[in-house]
C-alpha cells in the first residue's frame, strides 16, 4: 500500500511540475509585454517632460523652441552640414554631426563674424537644454532602447553637444532651414516636434526605404506590421519597430503605430517629396531620407519647387 501511494505521489508531483512549467511558459510573454509596456509609459513621460522644457525655453526666446546658432544665410548653399560631418571630422561613423567638436559653442552669422557655424548637429539643440539644466541628461534615454545609455559628462558647462549618439534616444524636428520650419510656439497641433529617434540616421534602411517607395507598396492603410521596418528600433529592435512616442506641437505625447501620422499623413522621419506630390499625398507618405536628398536637407526643402514653399512649414524632418 505504501509504495502505491509513493507511486501516486510520484505521478502527482510530476503532473505539478508539468502544470507549472506550461503556465510559466504562458506567463513569461505576458510579464515581459507588460515589461515592455511599461518602458513605452516611461518614454513617453521622458519625451513629454523635454517637450514641457521646450515651452519654458520659449517663453524666454521669443516663441522659439532651442535653435543652436548657426549661419542662416548657408541655409540653400552650400547648405547646414549635420548629416555627414561627422565623416569630415575624422570621428567614428556612428557619431553625430560636430560631435567632435563638442568643446565648441557654434554661432550666428554677424557682422563681426560673417562666416558664422555651418557644421552642426541636430542633438546640440536637446543639449541647451541639459546645459540649463531644465532637463537631466539621463532623461534622454528610452528605457525601451536596447543599446542607448546615459551621457556620462560631469561637467556639463563645459561642452555642447553629448558624448554620442547612443547617448541620446529622442530625434528633433530639424532646426536649420528658414524661420517658419524650426520648432516653434503656434505651429499646427498635428505637427510632430520630436519622437523616439528614426531608422535613417544611419543609412540602414535607406536603401529599402527608396525601394519600397518606388513600389509604392507601403499606404497609411496598411497594417503597421508592414511598416516596422520604418518605425524606430527604440521599441521592438531595428527593423521590427512597434512604431514611436511622438511629440506634438500641443504638447501632448502619442504612441504612434506608423511614422506616416504627422499632417496629411506626413512622415515624420523623411523629407517631403515633390517629385511624388502628383500621387495625391504619396509625397508625405513616401518622402525621401536624409541620405537621399541633395544636399543636408531641412523641413519642406524643395518639395514643390526651390527652397521652401506653402507646405515647408507643415513637413516634420525628425533626425536623429
Amino acid at each position: 500500500m505504501k509504495s502505491k501511494l509513493k507511486g501516486f505521489a510520484l505521478v502527482d508531483l510530476l503532473m505539478s511540475v508539468a502544470v507549472t512549467i506550461i503556465l510559466l511558459s504562458l506567463a513569461v510573454p505576458t510579464l515581459s509585454r507588460v515589461r515592455e509596456l511599461s518602458k513605452r509609459s516611461v518614454c513617453s513621460v521622458n519625451l513629454a517632460g523635454i517637450g514641457a522644457a521646450a515651452k519654458v525655453y520659449a517663453a524666454s526666446n521669443k516663441e522659439r523652441w532651442m535653435v543652436p546658432p548657426f549661419k542662416s544665410t548657408a541655409i540653400y548653399d552650400p547648405g547646414i552640414d549635420y548629416i555627414n560631418d561627422a565623416n569630415t571630422h575624422g570621428v567614428d561613423s556612428g557619431s553625430v554631426g560636430e560631435i567632435a567638436e563638442r568643446r565648441y559653442q557654434t554661432t550666428s552669422e554677424t557682422p563681426n563674424n560673417p562666416n558664422g557655424s555651418t557644421s552642426m548637429s541636430v542633438t546640440r539643440a536637446y543639449w541647451m537644454l541639459v546645459r540649463s539644466g531644465e532637463v537631466a541628461a539621463k532623461q534622454f534615454i528610452c528605457p525601451s532602447s536596447l543599446d542607448d545609455f546615459p551621457d556620462p559628462t560631469e561637467d556639463i558647462d563645459l561642452y555642447y553637444d553629448f558624448t554620442h549618439y547612443r547617448n541620446i534616444s529622442y530625434g528633433y524636428l530639424v532646426p536649420f532651414g528658414p524661420p517658419d520650419t524650426r520648432p516653434r510656439e503656434g505651429m499646427d497641433s498635428g505637427h510632430v516636434v520630436a519622437a523616439d529617434k528614426g531608422p535613417f540616421y544611419q543609412q540602414t534602411y535607406a536603401i529599402e526605404w527608396d525601394l519600397a517607395a518606388e513600389d509604392g507598396d507601403l499606404d497609411v492603410n496598411d497594417s503597421p506590421k508592414n511598416w516596422r521596418r520604418f518605425n524606430s528600433s527604440n521599441h521592438g529592435g531595428a527593423g521590427n519597430g512597434e512604431g514611436e512616442n511622438a511629440l506634438f506641437a500641443d504638447s501632448h505625447v502619442s504612441f504612434i503605430r506608423i511614422p506616416a501620422s504627422g499632417i496629411d499623413n506626413d512622415n515624420i522621419y523623411t523629407l517631403m517629396d515633390g517629385d511624388r506630390w502628383q500621387d495625391g499625398m504619396k509625397g508625405r507618405i513616401h518622402g525621401l531620407t536624409v541620405h537621399e536628398a541633395s544636399g543636408p536637407p531641412y523641413p519642406g526643402q524643395d518639395a514643390l519647387g526651390s527652397g521652401p514653399t506653402l507646405y515647408s512649414s507643415t513637413d516634420s524632418l525628425i533626425y536623429p
